[in-house]
């Protein structure tokens, strides 16, 4: 331990007199170190830290699943009551559903995302209040108490942190609730919607009566907890058995029939599974960066080496052991990695802190996202496995010097060195291919990208204002009222300064609400459980003005009301799909239950699920043939569209005092929204390839600067004897352009295998892009051809009369 601490403090006083080799290093390693610190924290939150609850392992999400599509719906009150019932796999089942109410009577009108739950949701999770207490059975039936929990967040912001707060009454859609319990700050549910307000009211919904939540209308999210002894094998087998057991049991429900199974997952997995392949992909890259960045430094150090064979040389020759000289210059390396592991630390925790805000929408919700001993852990280690890793090998060339030959020979600056030299030249080879394949993938996000900058949505987004409106339906509870309260909302809004048309809908582009089982004319007479599921939405008649949707036929008009024959709207995507070669005009729809709809009219394609899908088959209804309580009001402004949203909360007060709008977004922050992700991978993904290039960069400069201050007498005889000047240049950038050609050469073939696992996040981008594939390898090699050409300059300044003397 003495031999260590003397050699750290030597070492140190080594590097107190070489600052600016130290800081390159540290500040080399510190980058690598905190890339993979951020992503290991993100990928420790999500895939390897046990989820907040007692016995997370034995959790599972059970999901009802079309086969046609294999997309996981929600599950009906019947279904649930069955499997709640009848199973034999589980201790517990629970049930959850998202909700929005109204909370009034305590300061200004505040529409709360809720959970509808049933009593034993917290006991199957295993979750115990921070303030009060649990639901009850009781409180779990239709004639029970009204009871609610609400969130840490909710109790903070609206009440204050009042101590008190359990027992008293707060008004949801007009109506007393009583506060039962106050849950706890670290409480966090990402398989569900983030709520502020929990209520045992689960066989309710704010949208639907109960009567039409029988009919096996999806709206459930289902959580199981696993007996001791069965396996999710068994699970799953008794999941299919119950499954058939409910269709035969309601053959005319929505969600039974052949076409719907059951699908048993652990909790975690279902949770992570739309990012888990990100976080390999991110991983992948910054992996990659750290070996570059290791190398880089092993290079630096192999440059610096040479300033250092007279020393290592000397003493050896005065009895010191080559293992004690191994074991200093690894303690060098140690010291350098430690350093900038505090730093690449301290980047991580600031980039963990910085990218939730951003708001990716593959994050799940309310996960769980902060450092906590395992990254402490992870930071060592990679600390330490970098310090051995570009130690190790410069330590032993070091070490391995000839005496004689060093003591004869280092004041005439010979040659030597090449073993040096080739272990310099292999490490930018490497670090030249890692960095094309990141720089080909970040090339690759780039394009796809700039296709999704480029694709249509459909609509106009410019000078577009949207709001959401979600009306409670104990207020409002006949179709009448709701329709009454956005007629009149549309007269007073379309009328404002600024204003160009007003209009209202169940959905926005690019995010779907609701699917129905429909029977297109022609088609073959099925089952409703066997007729295939498509997007709908009810608009007002203005909808396709105020989004600039091109429209075949009529638009909905005044005199489409809930008395009048039924009409619909369909996309071109419908079209196609069922009469490719007529004019679907006046052929005629079955729409669920109702009565056949006539078809009036074929709208334009909008992106309906998402902006890199392509639109699915949709139809629209107008709305007073279907009212919604929960509705988005669009408005097309001449003016900058914020600026009139103070004027429409005015009139939607003036309507109704008490109820609040939220989402307000313009139709750019929608695709702006709706982009997060994809803009978010590529930006990552480039900022670790830039550090990549940058590093492969300086590691071909320093083999090129290395090899030149070797051959310094060779060039300087060389021009003595009439070489010409540019020949020298030519001859360092040839050496140079060898190792980037050799490295770009690897590098291709690692791409064209390594970018596979990219398919699933490109958006009409082939993982094998000619464009890419040629474009960063021409990029790379002028790059390589400018890091080259420096110690080429160098090289032809050797003034000859010197090194003769």
């Amino acid at each position: 331990m003495r031999s260590l601490l003397q050699d750290l403090r030597y070492e140190s006083r080594f590097l107190i007199k070489n600052p600016g080799f130290a800081a390159a290093v540290i500040l080399t390693l510190a980058l690598s170190i905190g890339a993979n610190t951020a992503v290991f924290n993100f990928t420790n939150a999500l895939l390897i830290r046990a989820l907040p609850y007692s016995d997370p392992q034995k959790l599972v999400l059970i999901n009802v699943q079309r086969n046609a599509d294999t997309v996981s719906a929600s599950a009906s009150l019947n279904r649930y009551e069955m499997i709640r019932d009848h199973n034999r796999s589980f201790t517990g089942v629970a049930a959850a559903a998202n909700d929005s109410m109204n909370l009034t009577g305590s300061g200004e009108p505040q529409q709360v995302a809720i959970a509808r739950v049933t009593p034993n949701f917290f006991s199957v999770l295993g979750v115990v209040p921070y303030l009060g207490r649990a639901f009850s059975d009781d409180e779990g039936r239709p004639e029970g108490q009204r009871v609610v929990m609400i969130s840490n967040n909710l109790w903070r912001n609206r009440f204050g942190s009042n101590q008190e707060i359990v027992g008293r009454t707060i008004n949801l859609d007009s109506i007393p609730y009583t506060i039962i319990g106050v849950l706890s700050a670290n409480v966090q549910f990402p398989f569900l919607a983030p709520a502020d307000v929990w209520t045992p009211r689960y066989f309710e919904h704010t949208l639907m009566p109960t009567a039409r939540l029988r009919l096996g209308v999806g709206y459930l999210s289902l959580i199981a907890r696993v007996r001791d002894g069965v396996s999710l094998a068994s699970a799953q087998s008794e999941a299919n058995v119950l499954n058939e057991q409910y269709a035969q049991a309601n053959p005319k429900a929505p969600d039974a029939g052949p076409s719907h199974t059951l699908k048993i997952d652990n909790l975690r997995d279902a949770t992570v599974a739309n990012i888990k392949r990100l976080l390999l992909l991110l991983t992948g890259a910054v992996a990659a960066v750290l070996l570059i960045g290791c190398a880089n430094v092993a290079s630096l150090l192999l440059s610096r080496a040479l300033s250092r064979r007279k020393e290592i040389a000397i003493r050896t020759a005065i009895g010191a052991q080559r293992a004690i000289i191994v074991r200093q210059l690894l303690a060098q390396c140690l010291l350098l990695a430690s350093i900038s592991g505090i730093l690449g630390f301290a980047l991580a925790f600031g980039a963990v802190h910085t990218l939730p805000k951003l708001q990716i929408d593959q994050l799940p919700a309310g996960a769980p996202i902060s450092m906590d001993w395992r990254v402490l852990l992870f930071t060592i280690g990679v600390s330490l496995f970098a310090g051995v890793i570009f130690g190790l090998a410069p330590a032993l060339q070091l070490s391995r010097v000839n005496v004689s030959t060093m003591l004869r020979d280092e004041d005439r600056g010979t040659t030597g060195g090449r073993g040096h030299a080739r272990l310099k030249s292999a490490l930018v080879i490497g670090q030249v291919a890692l960095s094309l394949v990141l720089l080909i993938g970040a090339a690759l996000l780039l394009r796809s990208f700039t296709r999704l900058l480029q694709t249509d949505p459909g609509f106009d987004e410019r000078n577009l204002l949207t709001m959401n409106i979600s009306l409670p339906t104990v207020k409002y509870a006949n179709p009448e009222q709701q329709i009454a309260f956005f007629n009149e909302l549309l007269r007073k809004t379309s009328v404002l300064p600024g204003v160009r048309s007003a209009a209202i809908s169940t959905a926005l582009p690019l995010n779907p609400k609701r699917i129905t089982p429909v029977l297109p004319e022609g088609q073959p007479e099925v089952p409703l459980t066997e007729r295939p599921f498509i997007i709908i939405e009810a608009i007002s008649p203005a909808w396709f003005q105020t989004m600039h949707l091109p429209l075949q036929g009529r638009a909905f008009t005044d005199a489409d009301i809930k008395n009048s024959p039924n009409v619909v709207i369909v996309n071109q995507a419908l079209a196609k799909r069922y009469w490719p070669n007529e004019n679907p005009i006046g052929k005629h729809i079955t729409i669920g239950r109702l009565t056949p709809s006539e078809i009036v009219g074929v709208a334009g394609d909008v992106k309906n699920d998402g902006v890199a899908s392509d639109p699915k088959v949709q139809l629209y209804m107008p709305f007073a043939q279907i009212p919604w309580a929960d509705v988005n009001l669009l408005l097309r402004t001449s003016v900058e569209p914020h600026s009139i949203v103070s004027a429409v909360r005015q009139q939607v007060f003036s309507v109704d005092a008490e109820q609040p709008i939220t989402a307000i977004q313009t139709g750019d922050e929608l695709m702006e929204q709706a982009r997060a992700q994809s803009r978010f991978t590529m930006l990552l993904t480039a900022s670790f390839s830039v550090i990549a290039i940058v590093l492969a960069l300086i590691g071909i400069y320093s083999v090129l600067a290395y090899t030149v201050a070797q051959r310094r007498q060779e060039l300087g005889i060389r021009l003595a004897l009439g070489a010409e000047r540019s020949s020298i240049v030519a001859t360092v950038v040839r050496q140079g352009l060898m190792l980037v050609g050799c490295g770009v050469g690897v590098g291709l073939i690692v791409s064209a295998v390594a970018t596979r696992a990219m398919a699933s996040v490109l958006y009409h981008v082939s993982t094998l892009d000619l464009a890419t594939y040629c474009l960063a390898p021409l990029g790379f090699l002028l790059m390589g051809l400018l890091a080259s050409y420096i110690p080429a300059r160098r090289a032809a300044e050797v003034n000859p009369l010197e090194i003769m003397r």
